[in-house]
């Protein structure tokens, strides 16, 4: 086979991240999925990436080049994207049993790192892919990430699925260079056409744009693996709407001499409707984009801690902290007054972030003074009880640091996870 497409592009995206992003240098919103889904179970490899920029990077936008503006060609239910394909290639006989994972089966050949990446699409009927990235290998225009660069930049895309699917589990596998995904349903058309990137997001970051549905699943390191359901947690789904409007919100950078691309494969195993008794809620917590307005003071070595309030009784099913290469330890408790606070979540290489899953399946790993560490179990909340964390950040630059999308030259402390009963969000603190 060519260098172009060897497999049938997809676009389906779920949530997890903390790091959003909008040419503003803003974060938005990412989406923790239920427990047992991908990255959920604090035993995520680390990145494909080794290094960071400079903080001399380049946070510029991407120049078209030839191949840029190759229209999205009609894909068949249950994949969409920006690639053609050649031939479709063989299921392997065990994804025929239920959700498996598809990931380095493409027999991908191009010239560009990461390869092994590839996911092949879940067999008709048993889910959806959703693929962004290049149509033509050798022409990938905009997809192409050259050598030093770092953007957050948004490609639109429509959901594949003509009907209205539930999910529970998925994986998303990105190439070398990915900082984070988040992918966001609106209610209304995108501007523009898909497979495109576009000049400003949809979203200003905060996810406060009133057209937004809900995020399908994310990322927040190149492969976020599949995970498994527990007992408890079986009708637990999330929605996604019939051909929604969607935009996918790309976190990358190149600290390498080569030239990278831009490009994910996102597997949506379904679930049937009848099976799907309750839905999460999103964990949200943005800490700094007010906080941090007059920056993070050069020299500074601070501890910077915030809470979000609980409102009604539930549980907390997946907690995942997310900061930049400044951050040294991020903590996190849930807090029941009267001095009765207890840590439930530790990590501390922004390189290796950890979503641990709280659940009657899951033994997350102890607490210790320099490894990601949390408490097992299901994790009970009641109505008054306060979600608080903590990121202590070394400010090593010459510069002051501020609340922006950038991996060396900025810093943020956000708090993402998923729910059961109580909606727990705080994007301004």
């Amino acid at each position: 086979m060519g260098m172009k497409r060897l497999l049938a592009p997809a676009i389906a995206l779920v949530l997890v991240l903390g790091c959003s992003s909008s040419d503003d240098g803003a974060d938005g919103s990412g989406v923790q999925l239920p427990p047992g889904t991908a990255g959920m179970d604090g035993t995520n490899p680390p990145p494909v990436q080794d290094a960071v920029p400079d903080p001399g990077g380049t946070d510029t936008p991407v120049t078209d080049t030839p191949g840029a503006d190759t229209p999205v060609a009609d894909t068949p239910q249950g994949n969409a994207g920006a690639g053609g394909t050649d031939t479709e290639p063989m299921m392997p006989p065990e994804a025929m049993d239920g959700p498996v994972s598809l990931r380095g089966l493409c027999d991908l050949n191009t010239r560009f790192p990461g390869d092994e990446a590839c996911l092949l699409p879940p067999p008709e009927g048993m889910g959806m892919q959703i693929h962004i990235g290049p149509e033509d290998y050798e022409n990938p225009g905009q997809y192409e990430f050259g050598p030093g660069r770092e953007s957050s930049e948004c490609v639109n895309f429509v959901t594949p699925n003509t009907e209205d699917v539930f999910y529970q589990l998925f994986e998303l596998s990105g190439r070398a260079g990915t900082h984070h995904i988040i992918n966001t349903m609106y209610s209304t058309p995108n501007p523009g056409e898909s497979g495109q990137f576009v000049t400003a997001c949809r979203d200003g970051g905060l996810g406060t744009n009133g057209e937004i549905i809900d995020n399908l699943p994310g990322a927040a390191k190149p492969w976020m693996e599949i995970g498994t359901v527990a007992p408890e947690n079986a009708g637990l789904g999330r929605r996604i709407p019939a051909s929604t409007a969607s935009q996918a919100d790309m976190h990358y950078f190149n600290p390498t001499e080569e030239p990278m691309l831009r490009e994910f494969w996102l597997n949506i195993w379904f679930k049937p409707a009848s099976d799907i008794t309750e839905e999460a809620n999103q964990i949200r917590g943005m800490g700094g984009v007010v906080s941090w307005l007059g920056g993070i003071p050069v020299g500074a070595d601070i501890v910077y801690d915030y809470s979000c309030p609980i409102s009604a009784p539930g549980r907390i099913i997946s907690l995942l902290g997310h900061y930049h290469s400044h951050g040294v330890r991020f903590s996190a408790w849930i807090n029941r007054g009267r001095a009765d606070e207890r840590k439930v979540y530790e990590m501390y290489d922004y390189l290796e972030p950890v979503a641990f899953s709280y659940d009657s399946i899951t033994t997350n790993p102890e607490f210790s003074p320099s490894a990601p560490g949390a408490v097992s179990g299901m994790l009970d909340v009641n109505a008054g009880d306060t979600l608080d964390w903590e990121c202590h950040i070394i400010n090593d630059l010459d510069v002051p640091l501020r609340y922006t999308n950038e991996v060396v030259a900025g810093e943020m402390c956000n708090m993402w996870g998923a729910s059961v009963g109580p909606l727990i969000d705080c994007p301004l603190l």
